[in-house]
């Protein structure tokens, strides 16, 4: 008798702890559901979610500061620290809209915060290769060994989609929990409009940003100089290690306006960083970090779904212009 008894107690905690494995697997996928059909969050000095709202301008989203001729979805534009310059212009600052390769930004984010040596290799495997042929890639190839160092270069330069996979693939030795730290960390810094379902940004129905949100994504960039270092530079070459054991080197060019100055930035600011994103769904995104030449004041611009690629730099100037003088 005591031997069955045994036996239905132990059978009974299997249940128990079967059932709790379900429910925190449900909770999981609900958890992120909820995310994604959450109210629009409507921001203010009283309401923001993070503590770092009294150093940063929130935009009130009853109101608009627009700046004329500007033709985007959305648009940002804020000091860093609001101790600094309380200057602030916006359009739709709350709208949620494609991001392209502004998603990026978050990719480079998450590995910069948890990879301590960037001199570590990684290995490119097939699936993070095997992309659409239009996309944007840095070229890599199944099997090619290089450091975290430039698979951000190939990330952020040539906005390679391939080492954004790569990365996701290999930060935390699984894809998936890749992206959940993507929304995790969205979430922490207060961009609650946000929702990331890849790496890299092509269109997907639950991929989508703001302008404020990219706002704050970028600002957490600017924890890092790494960030200034690769989005400025012009051409960058990396030694891959391939399958066979025989180094290729590829070169990687921006395709990026200001870097190249193929067109010049307003005179009143330097580049600080910067990264472009374009697809049929977000059209021509652009994020730019500016110090105001005469304060050093650092200042970042967001531009989503503009027109045309030099309409989102003509964009850009325009807010860097109209900073206070």
């Amino acid at each position: 008798m005591k031997k069955c008894l045994k036996k239905i107690i132990a059978l009974f905690l299997i249940v128990l702890m079967l059932l709790f494995t379900i429910s925190c697997k449900s909770f999981k996928v609900n958890y992120d559901s909820s995310r994604l059909l959450s109210n629009l969050y409507v921001a203010n000095d009283s309401t923001f979610a993070d503590g770092t709202a009294k150093y940063i301008v929130v935009p009130n989203a009853l109101e608009e500061q627009i700046v004329n001729n500007i033709g985007a979805d959305g648009y940002f534009i804020a000091s860093l620290d609001r101790f600094e310059s309380s200057f602030a212009k916006y359009h739709n600052p709350y709208k949620r809209l494609p991001m392209a390769s502004l998603t990026k930004l978050m990719t480079a984010l998450i590995v910069l915060e948890n990879c301590d040596d960037l001199n570590q290799e990684y290995y490119v495997s097939s699936d993070a290769v095997d992309l659409e042929k239009d996309v944007s890639k840095a070229n890599l190839k199944s099997g090619d060994r290089l450091k975290i160092l430039d698979l951000l270069y190939g990330l952020l330069v040539p906005s390679g989609n391939d080492a954004a996979m790569c990365l996701a693939e290999n930060v935390f030795n699984n894809y998936d929990n890749f992206i959940i730290a993507m929304n995790n960390e969205a979430e922490r810094i207060g961009a609650v409009n946000t929702h990331f379902a890849n790496p890299h940004g092509l269109d997907s129905d639950y991929h989508f940003t703001t302008a404020y949100d990219m706002f704050l994504i970028t600002k957490e960039l600017m924890r890092y100089p790494i960030f200034k270092e690769i989005t400025t530079t012009k051409e960058y070459k990396s030694n891959i290690i391939q399958s066979d054991g025989t180094v290729r080197e590829e070169t990687w060019l921006t395709t990026n306006y200001f870097v190249t100055e193929e067109l010049l930035m307003s005179g009143n600011v330097s580049l600080e960083g910067t990264k472009t994103g374009n697809t049929t769904n977000a059209g021509n995104c652009l994020v730019i970090v500016a110090s105001d030449k005469k304060t050093n004041t650092k200042y970042i611009s967001v531009v989503l779904n503009a027109k045309s690629k030099r309409n989102s730099y003509y964009n850009s100037n325009a807010l860097l212009s109209s900073i206070p003088k």
